[in-house]
């Protein structure tokens, strides 16, 4: 195993792991996603890995990023040199399952939604809360979210800021496999276990065609991302928004 206090990654036979180790919160930046796209395109290499099994520690799976510290909100080209390293996991070559026990909150979404499946529980959270901080939905999110949910329901919880349980989730397919919390890892070996038992060139073949033309189209959408969310990240509404967030009550808005 390869480990640090932020991030670990081992293979056990065909699986690879890579778990969050930011708990309860699992907040990410730069380096962290970073490292995540080293470590998949490690595993990548290895002959023997044929899925990888992305999971955290602690309460949630990735609430996005930490808007308390100043550097996400004074920063200049963060967002670019964020995306710039998110674009790499969606070029990684091995299936991705996300496991989602609690908030997959913002680009934490963002996060799960660059997975190929995402199991979860019903204790789980998802949320696109862009428009609750006044801001604009990044790490690619505007490509992934509607082509997996579909453009009518990917509105919805944009507009809305809407919070899913995982019930919820589970029902308009934001995730694949929904059980018990306790079984979810034991969920997410059975399902790696199922797509190892497949051909490993047929598999990689088969997601290259489904996968063709996303990775070149989310390094488009980023770049607008970026632009919009270094836009909005000057006005008051977004300091409202972050403002309201820290302290847990509903931003008070004028447009400015």
């Amino acid at each position: 195993m390869t480990e640090d206090k932020d991030l670990s990654y081992f293979l056990n036979k065909n699986t690879g792991f890579i778990k969050i180790n930011r708990p309860p919160h699992n907040f990410f930046d730069e380096d962290l996603i970073k490292r995540i796209a080293d470590y998949l395109e490690i595993l990548g290499k290895e002959y023997s890995c044929r899925s990888i099994i992305l999971y955290s520690e602690g309460k949630n799976f990735c609430a996005g990023a930490d808007f308390s510290r100043s550097n996400f909100i004074k920063g200049e080209n963060i967002y670019e040199n964020l995306y710039k390293q998110a674009l790499r996991i969606f070029r990684t070559s091995k299936p991705i399952i996300a496991i989602v026990q609690g908030a997959a909150i913002g680009g934490g979404l963002g996060l799960a939604l660059s997975a190929d499946f995402r199991i979860t529980c019903k204790e789980a959270k998802f949320s696109a809360n862009f428009g609750k901080l006044g801001f604009h939905q990044g790490f690619g999110t505007s490509v992934t979210l509607p082509k997996t949910i579909g453009d009518q329901k990917a509105k919805f919880m944009l507009l809305t800021s809407k919070r899913l349980n995982g019930i919820e989730a589970y029902e308009i397919g934001l995730a694949d496999i929904i059980t018990n919390k306790n079984l979810l890892m034991k969920k997410a070996i059975e399902l790696a276990e199922e797509i190892n038992t497949s051909g490993p060139l047929g598999i990689r073949s088969i997601r290259k065609t489904i996968n063709e033309g996303i990775a070149d189209e989310i390094q488009k959408i980023v770049k607008i991302e970026a632009y919009e969310q270094n836009k909005l990240r000057n006005t008051k509404d977004f300091k409202e928004g972050i403002k309201a967030s820290i302290e847990r009550r509903e931003p008070n808005f004028t447009g400015k």
